[in-house]
């Protein structure tokens, strides 16, 4: 299986890339993201990002990244999440590479 592309982001961006490159999405219908709690939500993300990883998927950001430090909300969860397992974002600030 090739290794498949995923799009992260701030909320509508990376949904319209992933769309624009036929890739991946962590995307839950609003209506059953709402019935969330955070802990549950982030489990749902941190479950979709595993199976990435596990995938040995490539990972583009729809919102380019300069700073972590400005980056706030779900988006900077997934980053750290995703630099604490061994990615790095790459100079341009477009993608996270292990």
């Amino acid at each position: 299986e090739k290794t498949g592309k995923v799009v992260l982001g701030k909320f509508p961006d990376y949904l319209k890339l992933g769309e624009q490159l036929d890739a991946k999405t962590f995307n839950i219908p609003t209506p059953v993201w709402n019935k969330m709690t955070k802990a549950e939500q982030w489990a749902a993300n941190q479950k979709f990002l595993d199976r990435a990883i596990a995938r040995g998927d490539n990972f583009t950001l729809s919102n380019p990244v300069t700073d972590i430090n400005t980056v706030t909300g779900a988006f900077r969860q997934e980053l750290d999440y995703l630099i604490s397992k061994g990615y790095k974002l790459s100079e341009d600030g477009t993608k996270l590479t292990k």
